[in-house]
């Protein structure tokens, strides 16, 4: 099914709404598996860091240059983000399609789920030898199955406009800069490893059984080394290299 596209407010309009009790965020900061200060993070998989954002390492990743864009502070998802926040999400953004389009011959997958999690992640996926237009198709696919409602946002336009003030949502980004809208009703119960069932399907990557991150755990020693690969190989790519951010700021 697709959905009408309207504007539905502004960012800030968006922000005010979702701003939790600051006793409830502190507590929320300080248990929280993604804030970089957070005693539970998990550093030997971060890659860079870069103004208000890191880049890591999936835990249990598709494949090992399966990363994720990750806020340093807790904010839920892409919509409450700042401008600058913004900026710094596209530039780790372009840095990784460039880096695997150069150095992988492939095009990258961004998606990030807002349903059932507190801290935002955009997956970034590398994805070999198909057209922006098969993956879309795949995606299609799935959402028939699921029967989930999808938008297509077509490069340069706003997909936050499709989405309602602290709606849950499920957003695929391509390299063309296109983009599916999954909007998350009550009607229809979200799967939650749907950007990894789409991906690991044997239509693209050909991972079934890597659906579950779970099921794709590795040993802390791999992941340092799989970082530390990721690291080597991004570095040229990365406007953040050198960089590092303590900040504070939300």
């Amino acid at each position: 099914a697709v959905v009408s596209t309207q504007s539905t407010g502004s960012v800030g309009d968006k922000r005010k709404m979702s701003a939790p009790h600051p006793g409830e965020r502190e507590k929320k900061k300080e248990s929280c598996w993604f804030c970089l200060k957070s005693p539970n993070v998990e550093k030997h998989l971060v890659i860079s860091v870069g103004g208000s954002m890191y880049l890591a390492l999936a835990k249990g990743a598709l494949r090992n240059d399966h990363v994720m864009i990750v806020p340093t502070n807790h904010i839920k998802c892409q919509q409450f983000l700042e401008p600058n926040q913004q900026d710094d999400v596209q530039k780790f953004k372009r840095a990784l399609r460039t880096h695997n389009r150069t150095s992988k011959k492939s095009t990258t997958v961004f998606f990030e789920r807002s349903v059932s999690t507190s801290h935002m992640q955009v997956h970034a996926v590398p994805v070999p030898r198909y057209s922006v237009n098969d993956i879309k198709d795949v995606f299609y696919t799935f959402a028939d199955k699921y029967s989930l409602e999808v938008q297509e946002i077509p490069a340069g336009e706003d997909w936050q406009d499709t989405v309602p003030p602290g709606s849950d949502y499920f957003i695929a980004e391509f390299e063309n800069d296109d983009k599916l809208i999954f909007l998350c009703s009550q009607k229809v119960r979200f799967p939650l490893q749907f950007g990894r069932e789409v991906l690991a399907s044997e239509e693209l990557l050909n991972m079934p059984r890597r659906v579950s991150w779970k099921e794709c755990k590795i040993s802390k020693e791999q992941e340092e080394h799989d970082v530390k690969q990721f690291r080597k190989a991004f570095t040229e790519f990365d406007s953040f290299k050198g960089g590092d951010s303590d900040s504070d700021s939300d």
